[in-house]
């Protein structure tokens, strides 16, 4: 654990070092914001243009379920970042073999990250919300943002040879959240086509209200980190 704790140290000080990195940590707060105050601002001004009664309120909920998803999402592309890095320098092979072993650098890497995301996430999403939540909706949907977005970060890690190409990547695995406004636009049986993406499915919980859309959305993100894992602690060492 605390081999863990001092390898975590590490990760924060790599970013701290790291302008864009550390950059990138602002970027959800910002994006919140944005989101808080100028959504409802374009809303009024788009229903006086339009003479229309709501325009985006309607998607009120799929706004907040974006907002839920950029710390996790910020947070372990940054991991990732980090983690190519050190693949370069063959930091990830040397810290693989010392008292933090493999595991317990995935896990200061990856899970330690993407658990801070969850506090970051439910932080953001409370103060920040442009629809009511409750405690347990605003946590359900928080940790199941951290687990749609690991598997984000391992692709960047599988498939990206250095920063460059994980900056890429990271743009093109960001379609892994096209799932989101698939069930607000698409009312029939094709809305289905989507539902290999694991944010197809809680959207569709969050929208329905319907509790039997969290095992789908469960099993289809532990789907993609299974498929993934193999060649992404490969890729470590």
């Amino acid at each position: 654990m605390r081999a863990n704790l001092r390898s975590m140290r590490m990760f924060f000080t790599q970013i701290k070092g790291d302008s864009m990195l550390l950059m990138m940590c602002f970027l959800p707060p910002l994006i919140a914001a944005v989101f808080r105050f100028g959504i409802p601002f374009a809303e009024g001004q788009l229903r006086s243009v339009l003479q229309r009664s709501a325009v985006l309120s309607e998607y009120y909920l799929l706004f907040d379920l974006f907002l839920a998803m950029f710390a996790p999402y910020f947070l372990v592309f940054i991991s990732a970042m980090v983690m190519l890095s050190e693949i370069d320098e063959h930091v990830a092979a040397y810290l693989a073999v010392t008292p933090i072993r493999k595991r317990g650098y995935i896990v200061s890497r990856l899970l330690y990250p993407a658990l801070l995301s969850v506090a970051v996430s439910a932080a953001l999403l409370s103060l920040c919300a442009l629809t009511d939540w409750s405690v347990w909706n605003l946590l359900l949907a928080c940790l199941l943002s951290v687990l749609l977005c690991i598997p984000v970060g391992m692709l960047v890690v599988v498939y990206a040879h250095n920063r460059v190409e994980g900056m890429a990547l990271a743009k093109l695995s960001g379609l892994v959240l096209f799932g989101l406004p698939i069930p607000f636009f698409l009312t029939n049986g094709f809305q289905y086509l989507f539902s290999w993406l694991p944010s197809f499915w809680i959207a569709k919980l969050f929208m329905t209200q319907n509790y039997l859309a969290l095992l789908p959305a469960i099993f289809v993100s532990a789907a993609w980190i299974w498929a993934l894992y193999r060649r992404f602690t490969r890729k470590l060492l």
